[in-house]
């Protein structure tokens, strides 16, 4: 058998083809990554960012909470090359199923940009869910859910409840500083306060657990959790006085710990209560 001989005029055509595939791959690779650094760099020109965030059809939802969120995720940049913030290109999936845990009081919402800069963001809350029953639980359990008002998201107890059982309605007791025989048409709290401790509530709901009811004092006031089966009646106490964010934002960071969370939710059936009464510390305790 016979090799083949290839010609030297063959084989520099060949090397000439090669390099000029070499050349052309260059060409092509340096002209995408001028093109994707054009593109990254051009991302973050003001004129195509967002650097507005409009929330509205919030009454209870604090509205800076939710521009904070927003903000919190369009900040930084894909790859670190393409800014978050670009109208084009912002995480809007990403926004609306983070609100929608963060605030479990979100019934629908819709996220909308309005010309280059600025991003709308509406949002329908659920209806109240509150009833107003006294300043004490009655001692017979019978009894409970019976003698309730409805309370609407500011506060106002506007209209006498049929009798419900169980935890239909998140239930609040309050000492009322008028006519406690008559409640109707007053506040159960002033709208800023109702604001404040239903905030709280729903944090402690995205957290996991099931408040049932609370009783509210001008001192200590005890937010009471689901229990189902289990003998005692897991407590969330703190103070009339703490900073309900601060307060939320402290078992946040506790519940975000593995160990805690572990404990408390492999111990449930046992706990007692959840203290946040203190600056910075979050006590507990089980039977």
């Amino acid at each position: 058998m016979k090799d083949i001989l290839t010609s030297p005029r063959i084989e520099n055509m060949k090397r000439k083809r090669r390099k000029k595939r070499l050349r052309l791959f260059i060409l092509l690779f340096v002209l995408f990554i001028v093109l994707v650094g054009a593109l990254a760099f051009f991302s973050g020109n003001h004129r195509i960012t967002i650097n507005k965030i409009v929330v509205t059809g919030t009454r209870i939802i604090n509205v800076s909470d939710v521009e904070w969120s927003v903000q919190d995720i369009i900040s930084g940049k894909y790859l670190r090359l393409f800014t978050k913030s670009n109208i084009f290109i912002y995480p809007r999936s990403k926004i609306y199923e983070k609100l929608l845990i963060d605030f479990p009081r979100i019934d629908s919402l819709s996220i909308n940009q309005e010309g280059l800069n600025t991003l709308n963001i509406n949002i329908t809350e659920r209806a109240g869910a509150y009833l107003y029953c006294g300043d004490t639980i009655p001692e017979v359990e019978s009894e409970i859910g019976e003698n309730c008002y409805f309370i609407n998201n500011d506060g106002y107890i506007f209209d006498k409840a049929p009798y419900f059982s169980g935890n239909v309605y998140f239930k609040y007791y309050i000492a009322l500083t008028g006519d406690n025989t008559n409640p109707l048409g007053q506040q159960a709290l002033s709208p800023e306060r109702f604001h404040e401790v239903a905030r709280f509530i729903d944090g402690v709901v995205a957290l996991g657990f099931k408040p049932t009811h609370i009783i509210m004092s001008p001192d200590v006031n005890t937010l009471y959790l689901h229990h189902g089966d289990i003998d005692t009646s897991p407590q969330i106490i703190f103070k009339d006085t703490n900073n309900l964010h601060d307060i939320l934002e402290n078992l946040s960071l506790s519940m975000s710990k593995r160990e805690f969370a572990s404990e408390i939710n492999s111990k449930y059936t046992t706990l007692l209560y959840i203290d946040l009464r203190f600056d910075d510390k979050v006590l507990y305790k089980f039977q």
